[in-house]
């Protein structure tokens, strides 16, 4: 038998590890011997792409109620809507299946849907495909002022039309639909830091916004995981607005410092950009300032308030 060099030997042991590598990326693997073996719905990079401030156009496509006919931006200048959209990095299989359960879905469903519905019917898949005119989202969200204060905002009207019970460990929240709704928060949190600061070094702008306390949230089970998941801490005084969940500075910035160095949300480049910037963001704000900001408007709803919870049981007494 011939005998094989030794140099030989070691460039076709690289070629065949450099080719299951290769086929492993290919598969949605990544490189590594840590990477995960099951994925099997993303190529490589981010799943989802957002966009914020988003064209009220777009949220009519993805359902007409949740904006009126005359928002043209001009009546809703306070509003801040985010789409978030399939990227080109997932499968073909991913969107066939899609397509299928949308049809599935308009197929078996009454016209007409209802805007209070957490999870919406459309037709076609999101996916960003050069003209995000001509894409539908598959999540939205709205930042807008709260009934309680100016200074305060809530994250409402958030839709998402992916199935929250199928369940992807390799998903950033364990499903698609946690990712694309946890995208849906980091962006309008991004989006509030961003006008808090530019209030700041305005001075015609006469509103004293506050990171904390200063961003409520009507959480579900689903959605609760993923805002204590971002340092939002529970509420512990009902409001008119019945919210459940409310921005905390200190452990925003100890929960996005976690995720723009955990391994598991490296797999999305987006979420740690997204946790870097909010992190950047936090890091120009006066800690005690905005602490100081929201304790002085506690008591000042405390003295002013007359809002009573019980009102609506009280009639029945």
């Amino acid at each position: 038998m011939m005998a094989i060099s030794p140099l030989l030997l070691s460039v076709v042991l690289t070629v065949v590890l450099l080719v299951h590598h290769v086929q492993g990326f290919a598969a949605g693997k990544g490189f590594g011997a840590s990477s995960s073996s099951g994925n099997k719905s993303v190529i490589g990079g981010d799943r989802f792409k957002s966009v914020c401030p988003a064209d009220p156009a777009t949220i009519k496509q993805f359902d007409s109620t949740l904006v009126s006919d005359d928002a043209d931006g001009s009546s809703d200048n306070n509003d801040t809507w985010v789409a978030v959209y399939r990227s080109k990095n997932n499968l073909p299989s991913v969107f066939v299946r899609d397509s299928f359960f949308d049809a599935m879905a308009v197929a078996t469903t009454a016209q007409g849907g209802d805007s209070q519905t957490l999870v919406s019917v459309q037709e076609g898949t999101g996916v960003i495909s050069g003209n995000l005119q001509d894409a539908k989202p598959v999540a939205v969200a709205r930042l807008t002022a709260s009934k309680d204060n100016d200074n305060i905002s809530i994250i409402d009207s958030m839709r998402c039309t992916l199935k929250k019970e199928e369940t992807d460990f390799d998903c950033d929240g364990g499903s698609e639909h946690a990712e694309a709704i946890g995208a849906c928060i980091d962006e309008l949190v991004l989006s509030y830091l961003q006008r808090y600061l530019e209030t700041e070094s305005s001075n015609e702008d006469k509103r004293k916004l506050h990171f904390d306390g200063g961003i409520r949230f009507r959480g579900t089970l689903v959605s609760g995981r993923l805002l204590e998941a971002r340092g939002f801490r529970e509420a512990t005084q009902l409001s008119a607005d019945m919210h459940s969940h409310e921005s905390d500075f200190d452990g925003a910035l100890q929960k996005y410092a976690e995720r723009s160095t955990s391994r598991e949300i490296s797999k999305s480049p987006g979420a740690r950009d997204r946790a870097l910037k909010i992190i950047s963001l936090l890091s120009k704000i006066d800690r005690d300032e905005d602490q100081k900001r929201e304790s002085e408007e506690e008591d000042d709803d405390e003295g002013e308030s007359d809002f009573d919870p019980w009102a609506s049981v009280k009639r029945y007494l």
